[in-house]
């Protein structure tokens, strides 16, 4: 089986991930290395989006972490454990389709006709209408 590499970064599977590369996973929330507030969070800012600037400091909020706080964050990191590049297939949920083509509906669509164990997956379209079908008036009684 030939190793893949990363279309952002060129790291090959099992490799960790250039630091600041859009696909790296983060150790502690389990979303996008890049853009969560895991870096905030461990380094003691209290993150709130209803403050101004999400609750962080003016300078932090619009110039980024200090070179000192990069650091440490970096120590924290490796700390944690980086977590390498391995390619994971998206699938439906229910059919197992193999990269199924994204669509968009409301979340108060969503919230109506998908059971709650399946709100967090990934559905194709047809899945997506099967489950329209079977709950045509939404998954809970009123």
């Amino acid at each position: 089986m030939e190793k893949e590499r990363c279309h952002d970064c060129d790291c090959f599977e099992g490799e960790i991930h250039k630091l600041g590369c859009d696909m790296e996973t983060c150790p502690f929330c389990g979303g996008q290395l890049l853009s969560c507030e895991c870096c905030y969070i461990q380094l003691g800012y209290e993150v709130d989006e209803t403050k101004p600037y999400n609750g962080l400091p003016e300078e932090v909020y619009m110039h980024g972490l200090s070179d000192e706080e990069e650091y440490k964050w970096r120590v924290i990191l490796e700390k944690k454990g980086r977590i390498p590049f391995v390619v994971v297939p998206v699938l439906c949920r229910l059919c197992g389709k193999l990269y199924p083509d994204f669509f968009m509906v409301s979340e108060k669509e969503w919230q109506k006709y998908i059971i709650p164990e399946l709100r967090n997956e990934v559905l194709c379209q047809k899945c997506y209408k099967y489950m329209k079908e079977l709950f045509p008036n939404g998954w809970q009684k009123h």
